[in-house]
């Protein structure tokens, strides 16, 4: 096999991997080895984030390798190249997971050539036969060596690659087999998040998401491929948007949003102008999946229930008649189909189903319906997917070895390889020459931080604000301990999802788990032995308790279905927690004693806290919006305020006299409010600057009501472009 060195160009620096050089300016830069093994390994992974393990793994041999070796790696190739940590062109550090190469790079083959030495002079021919015997003994030991040297180098380059290849399926050993000229361009470097690419018909103008000017919940923009100017086509007023897709014409753009009364599918003119509503779709999620367009422009592809006790399936919706045609409905019980995709002959519909949260497999089947063909048998987190352009394969995202990488498998079924080709997972034009994808994922796009606020009187004036948990990466779900001397919260810190506990003040963190996958959740018991937060040992999530020196982990729940989101009784013989046991979430709660459960509610419901006097439970649902209560001892279910809406399921906390809530109003913004039990009414305390961070249990209050903890934190991602690749 031909295993190629390249030559990379960016800016006005060149690097040439065959002869481990790097010019700058016209001026050759020496750098030490292993800098220049990590330089290489992110010019082949432009644009994209490379985690830390990633380049230790590859350019280090040495298993005990610290991080303290790439930083210093990374600080040298920022002086060389005059870059600046703080506002970087070059290299920008993810805090806690890794690096991203930021400017666009040129791929050039750097083929071997003979070139005659400078300075040599022709030699009569009477005196070449002679000379040249003798030449060619010096040269030969010469050009041996010469050969040999470049022989370990490219040796060397590509067992990087290979590794690299092995461990991430993007950039390894198959990069010699693509377009020398291949080019990755960032498309956007927009503040916030961007999310739900997807390129016109024409392949000239893309149409994404992004939160820069609605930071909670996101506006619909297009700009053309390489412009800078934006249009923006929504403003949104409730719930969440995800993702669109341009008709044939590409005259309109058809967009989902998932608010307090579940999904609903729009349409709106390219060009701008008010936006209208087709039909209602499903949005178990809280995201509605991306609507897809047929190519004779005639139906949408939706995630829908196929019957009302079913888990949302994949339907065809007509546009002339509106109604919908079931293709695969999955088994009751079931979380239900995400993502899907339609081939490019427009004859197979590929998608997820899942079986949980973070469980998960592919699938295919016809658009004019048939029988469904199951390509994954992982039960990972399959989290994008996109068809090849011939339409022989299709390509995912997913954690089947781990960190999230770049996967391939047959649309007819058979073996999953590393990606070999795409950098990521996104969306391609018509001609398959250009693929734009968001880096980084969502999951890991968030960094978070736990915030203390002292009021001077229950829902008065804040008096002090200050950030006690501010590390890198995402860090939520605070509460603190009955005798308010440590919190207990979920970090990412560690590269997983573990529970902490730290001092009041956030000094001292300790990790008390290490079970290597999501855990979160984390609640007190009253006396302040227990705690108890969910987990997902395998295909469900359970509820645990550990003790509070990380000792004695157990469940306490199992079955085939969802547990999770636990509190405690206020005498601590009980623990709450929401079940999908009966097809939807409800709340249920256990008598430790015993181990019996029984439900609390018959109409949803979701994160129940008990009321400090043990007589009420509050409580929100999964979907929908407010804040309801139920006796205790069973009675009438009702709803006592409007917010928070969905999403934020987890963003409230009773006190001894009321509740403190957070509310996400269009004019003011996200902001803390309080819910008085004796006035019934409701008023703002504190509007936070950064964005709450959803889809957790991220408000936390004392029984007096005098201090709050909470998190908020930032959303950074941005689409890359990578053309000629193939």
């Amino acid at each position: 096999m031909d295993h190629k060195c390249f030559v990379f160009r960016f800016v006005d620096i060149e690097v040439k991997e065959r002869e481990f050089l790097l010019i700058k300016s016209g001026e050759a830069v020496h750098v030490e080895p292993t800098a220049f093994r990590v330089l290489l390994f992110l010019l082949r992974n432009p644009g994209r984030l490379v985690t830390k393990d990633e380049i230790l793994s590859t350019v280090w041999t040495d298993a005990a390798v610290s991080d303290n070796s790439l930083t210093r790696s990374i600080a040298t190739l920022r002086r060389l190249l005059g870059d600046d940590s703080r506002e970087p062109r070059y290299i920008a550090t993810v805090q806690t997971l890794g690096y991203r190469f930021l400017c666009p790079v040129d791929v050039v083959d750097d083929a071997p050539s003979l070139i005659e030495p400078p300075g040599a002079e022709e030699i009569p021919g009477e005196t070449l036969r002679e000379t040249g015997q003798v030449t060619r003994r010096r040269l030969i030991p010469a050009l041996v060596t010469l050969v040999s040297i470049a022989i370990l180098i490219c040796s060397g380059v590509w067992i990087v690659h290979r590794r690299s290849h092995l461990s991430t399926g993007t950039y390894g050993e198959t990069a010699a087999n693509r377009s020398t000229r291949m080019r990755i361009v960032p498309l956007t470097g927009l503040p916030g998040a961007v999310w739900g690419p997807v390129f016109s018909p024409d392949g000239r103008q893309i149409a994404y998401m992004w939160d820069g000017e609605n930071p909670v919940r996101g506006d619909l923009y297009v700009q053309l491929v390489g412009g800078k100017a934006r249009l923006r086509l929504t403003h949104s007023r409730s719930g969440f948007l995800c993702c669109a897709d341009w008709s044939p014409d590409g005259q309109q753009i058809a967009f989902g949003r998932c608010g307090d009364n579940g999904g609903e599918v729009f349409v709106v003119s390219s060009l701008g102008g008010p936006e209208r509503k087709l039909t209602t779709d499903e949005c178990p999620y809280t995201f509605s999946e991306r609507p897809i367009w047929t190519q004779d422009g005639k139906f949408l592809l939706l995630k829908d229930r196929c019957s009302p006790s079913a888990p949302s399936g994949i339907v065809v919706f007509s546009l002339e008649t509106g109604s919908k045609r079931c293709l695969h409905s999955p088994p009751s019980g079931d979380l239900g189909d995400g993502i899907h995709i339609l081939s490019p002959d427009q004859g197979t519909v590929a998608f997820i189903s899942a079986e949980s949260y973070g469980s998960n497999d592919i699938y295919t089947v016809p658009l004019s319906g048939g029988s469904v063909r199951r390509l994954t048998y992982d039960s990972q987190d399959v989290t994008e997917l996109m068809w090849t352009p011939d339409g022989d394969q299709i390509i995912f995202k997913s954690n089947r070895r781990g960190l999230d990488h770049v996967w391939r498998v047959p649309a007819k079924g058979g073996a999953i390889e590393p990606e070999p080709t795409f950098p990521g997972v996104g969306t391609l034009t018509r001609d398959g020459t250009r693929l734009a994808y968001v880096e980084p994922p969502v999951f890991l796009s968030w960094t978070s931080t736990i915030w203390r606020a002292d009021l001077a009187q229950e829902g008065g004036k804040v008096v002090s604000l200050k950030a006690v948990l501010d590390s890198a990466g995402r860090n939520d779900s605070p509460q603190h301990s009955p005798d308010q001397q440590h919190l207990v919260f979920s970090s990412y810190r560690s590269g997983r999802d573990e529970i902490w506990r730290s001092n009041a003040d956030g000094s001292d963190p300790l990790q008390l788990t290490s079970l290597g996958g999501h855990a979160g959740t984390p609640r007190w018991s009253p006396d302040g032995q227990w705690i108890a937060f969910d987990y997902r040992p395998a295909a469900h999530s359970q509820i645990y308790l550990i003790d509070s020196e990380g000792r004695n982990t157990h469940p306490i729940t199992s079955g085939n279905y969802e547990n999770l989101v636990p509190s405690w009784s206020r005498d601590g013989a009980f623990v709450y927690f929401a079940s999908s046991q009966g097809g939807v979430y409800d709340v249920w709660r256990m008598k430790l004693a015993t181990g019996h459960a029984t439900r609390v509610t018959q109409h949803g419901g979701f994160a129940a806290v008990e009321s400090y006097d043990g007589k009420t439970v509050y409580y929100t649902k999964f979907i929908g919006s407010g804040i309801w209560s139920v006796p205790v001892a069973g009675g009438e279910e009702r709803r006592i305020v409007d917010a928070p809406h969905v999403g934020y399921w987890g963003h409230f906390a009773p006190t001894g006299n009321g509740i403190y809530l957070l509310d996400v109003d269009a004019s003011r913004g996200p902001t803390i409010m309080y819910y008085s039990f004796q006035t019934h009414l409701l008023r703002p305390v504190l509007r936070l600057d950064q964005s709450p961070v959803p889809w957790q249990a991220n408000l936390a209050a004392s029984k007096d009501g005098l201090v709050l903890f909470f998190a908020q934190g930032e959303h950074k991602s941005s689409i890359t472009m990578a053309e000629n690749f193939q």
